[in-house]
């Protein structure tokens, strides 16, 4: 287990969580063997593997850390779902913005994945109590809905907090389906209480994958009104 992160750490993980989120993007080094990473300087035989919020940090680093490197994009559903499990499964660290401002974090991966997902939702409720505006996904025969994935015996209501957003998710079994806007008062009020009504949830800027925070309507309805 890597140790807490250091205090100049602690804020370069909050801006690269925040960056990523708003992006829901980022970048890695791929090269021969996986995604590239240097060895750890605080634990003998453990690896970090370095990602970045932008492409240029990346690039500036890859001919250094890896052979025959290119440049690979991860969606913020990807890196959540997919990479940090992985890494943690192969008990590697997470290396964030790695090199930025002289700073070469060393972080524990699913303690990044809940900061991550953590801020999806608070992003949720800042734009949404901003805007007045949630988005849905409906068509004739309603809303679109998912399996839970930590409940199977639940379906989950994807909500979007921008129109795009919603939008980029209208493919494949979507396909016909139309971003719909609700007013917050209506979905804090009707549509949340419809769910809780069923026993359902509810997934704030739902990211596809098993990271993909599913919360109960009542919690949500809490932060919107507070």
């Amino acid at each position: 287990m890597l140790t807490a992160p250091r205090i100049p750490e602690i804020g370069h993980r909050d801006r690269f969580i925040k960056k990523a989120v708003a992006q829901r993007l980022v970048f890695a080094v791929a090269g021969e063997d996986g995604l590239a990473r240097v060895p750890s300087q605080r634990q003998r035989g453990r690896e970090t593997t370095l990602v970045w919020t932008t492409r240029s940090a990346a690039a500036r680093w890859a001919d250094a850390i890896s052979s025959n490197p290119r440049i690979k994009e991860i969606t913020l559903d990807a890196l959540i779902g997919e990479v940090l499990p992985a890494l943690s499964r192969l008990k590697r660290g997470i290396g964030p913005d790695w090199g930025a401002a002289g700073i070469e974090p060393e972080l524990d991966p699913l303690d990044v994945a809940q900061r991550l997902t953590r801020e999806i939702v608070d992003g949720f409720v800042e734009r949404t109590t901003a805007s007045r505006k949630v988005f849905v996904l409906e068509d004739s025969s309603g809303p679109a809905l998912l399996v839970s994935q930590a409940r199977p015996d639940r379906l989950v209501l994807p909500a979007w907090s921008e129109r795009a957003s919603a939008e980029q998710r209208i493919e494949g079994p979507w396909a016909d389906m139309l971003a719909v806007e609700l007013p917050l008062a209506s979905f804090t009020a009707t549509t949340l209480g419809w769910l809780d009504g069923r026993g359902w949830l509810v997934a704030p800027d739902h990211v596809l994958g098993p990271g993909a925070s599913e919360l109960a309507p009542c919690a949500l309805r809490a932060r919107l009104k507070a």
